[in-house]
């Protein structure tokens, strides 16, 4: 008898898409903030700019829309950035490396 699980092949980055991404977005936004919510406060405003072989690019060109600026640059550091991972992984079930699109004023 044929194993059935043989055919079912696990996913693959290259399956994922932004647009993947963006309809999970807001679940990893909701999971990051009840872990913590100083680290939303820092990723909930990010764009998803680009994602391409398994790298997802967050642009946060408009944290300076509000009257004050909401420039959290100096604390997006690799190890919140890594907790992004993590949740990425539960959600989408292959890994991503998250990358912010840094940009001078």
């Amino acid at each position: 008898m044929p194993n059935s699980d043989a055919s079912i092949s696990p996913p693959s980055s290259s399956d994922l898409t932004i647009e993947k991404i963006k309809t999970g977005w807001n679940q990893l936004l909701d999971q990051l903030e009840s872990r913590n919510r100083t680290l939303w406060l820092i990723f909930f405003d990010a764009r998803l700019a680009a994602f391409d072989e398994g790298v997802l690019k967050l642009d946060f060109r408009d944290a300076d829309k509000f009257s004050t600026s909401h420039d959290f640059a100096f604390v997006r550091d690799q190890s919140k950035l890594a907790i992004l991972e993590e949740i990425a992984l539960s959600i989408y079930k292959v890994p991503i490396k998250i990358e912010v699109l840094e940009f001078n004023k």
